[in-house]
């Protein structure tokens, strides 16, 4: 194998590593979930930084540039990319939290005056936006066709949450209860209010930096186009010579620093999203 062989054999390597690299020491950060709408969703996810880092490469390779100056720009790519499905996935994840919380609380209250479940969410459900309250809706309709604990396995398919989780069972728990599922009820708000809660300070203290670092990774490349752009030999240098080797072990530096502070919250907002 030649000398470029194998140093796209070893930035792809290191390109794999960082994506797998432990999250938080113990757990791999991208885990196989049982879901199979969620696993579809996730596998079509993890494709997305080797995805733009293989675009990159292709493109600075079409361009005439070695091999090492692609993986230089297909690193920081990668790891870019990461973060900005972490801003996706805490959007996601800050959406359906908030909407399960209000479907609690308005159960909650329905608790107060509807003698059982089924009539609670034939009376909440209209009143949830979005995809859980479509969630909601359909368990409300297929009480009457398939019964309430199949419907509500339904609700929890369909929204793929904890917090979704625990209110589906609560609601098929209250079909044998009667009008005394309240006290639970009220429970399962506070619950998932607290849940909400945490995807909102995660989604404006954690995701909210990850735009800092996607703007860091370019300021760095951009100095790097800009040395080379205003001076010959320092891009013959780094394109074309000895520098190729500098440039792609600071590349790949840079990258594994941001990536410690991506993946985590990369598989923190994965997980926490979906069950």
């Amino acid at each position: 194998m030649t000398a470029a062989g194998w140093l796209l054999l070893c930035g792809g390597a290191l390109v794999v590593g960082i994506l797998l690299w432990p999250a938080d020491g113990t757990a791999w950060s991208i885990r196989t979930r049982t879901a199979s709408r969620a696993r579809g969703r996730r596998g079509a996810e993890s494709l997305i930084e080797p995805g733009a880092a293989a675009v990159v490469a292709a493109v600075m390779l079409a361009i005439g540039q070695p091999p090492a100056v692609a993986l230089s720009a297909a690193l920081p790519a990668a790891v870019s990319a990461s973060a900005i499905m972490v801003l996706v996935a805490s959007r996601r994840w800050c959406i359906t939290a908030e909407a399960v919380a209000r479907l609690a609380a308005v159960l909650a209250n329905q608790a107060a005056v509807a003698v059982t479940a089924s009539d609670a969410l034939r009376r909440a459900a209209p009143l949830i936006s979005g995809p859980v309250g479509a969630a909601a809706l359909a368990m409300a309709e297929d009480c009457e066709a398939v019964g309430l604990q199949a419907a509500a396995e339904g609700f929890a398919a369909r929204v793929d949450t904890e917090a979704a989780q625990s209110l589906a069972d609560l609601v098929a728990v209250s079909s044998s209860g009667g009008g005394k599922w309240a006290a639970t009820a009220a429970v399962l708000e506070t619950e998932a209010s607290q849940a909400a809660v945490t995807a909102r300070l995660f989604r404006a203290r954690v995701a909210g930096s990850m735009p800092a670092v996607v703007v860091t990774l370019a300021l760095g490349a951009g100095i790097v186009v800009g040395a080379a752009w205003t001076t010959r030999d320092v891009a013959q240098w780094l394109f074309a010579g000895d520098g190729t080797g500098v440039l792609l072990a600071a590349s790949a530096m840079a990258a594994a620093v941001c990536a410690r502070v991506v993946l985590p919250a990369r598989a923190q907002a994965r997980s926490s999203g979906s069950r």
